[in-house]
């Protein structure tokens, strides 16, 4: 018998105000997280803390929604690859979850598409009743730039 994930919304936001986290779900084994905005050296500690109570709490197999991140610099990186290695390590995964494009080319540049376990395909998106719900709103996106 799987364990059942319990729903949490337990939301963090970085010290930079740029970024927040949030835990969608989690039971004795798994989570899944949801990273949105800019992260740099200013919050990575926020991400590690974030990555650090799941591994402590017992939770090897981690997922983290990137969908809505805007921005990611090296010092977050390294926080995603420390914490993919200890959850290796464990017998676990960090798999990241709706990598868009950038932060694809990003990890590519990096050399970190063949360490880090990826998926385009957001976690938030593969439930159907929110995927519905999602359709329902127009999306309107802006064609300038602010400066």
């Amino acid at each position: 018998m799987t364990p059942r994930i319990h729903a949490s919304r337990n939301e963090s936001i970085s010290a930079s105000g740029r970024g927040s986290l949030t835990t969608i779900r989690q039971d004795t084994s798994r989570a899944l997280a949801r990273v949105v905005g800019e992260w740099d050296l200013a919050n990575a500690d926020a991400l590690a803390a974030l990555l650090d109570e799941h591994d402590r709490a017992g939770r090897r197999f981690v997922r983290l929604d990137v969908s809505a991140v805007t921005f990611l610099d090296c010092a977050c990186l390294d926080v995603l690859v420390a914490a993919h290695r200890r959850l290796l390590a464990a017998r676990g995964t960090l798999v990241l979850t709706g990598v868009p494009a950038r932060l694809a080319r990003l990890l590519r540049l990096a050399g970190l598409d063949g360490v880090l376990l990826t998926t385009s395909v957001s976690d938030l998106d593969a439930h159907p009743h929110r995927a519905a719900a999602r359709a329902r709103k127009p999306v309107v996106r802006s064609i300038l730039r602010p400066a």
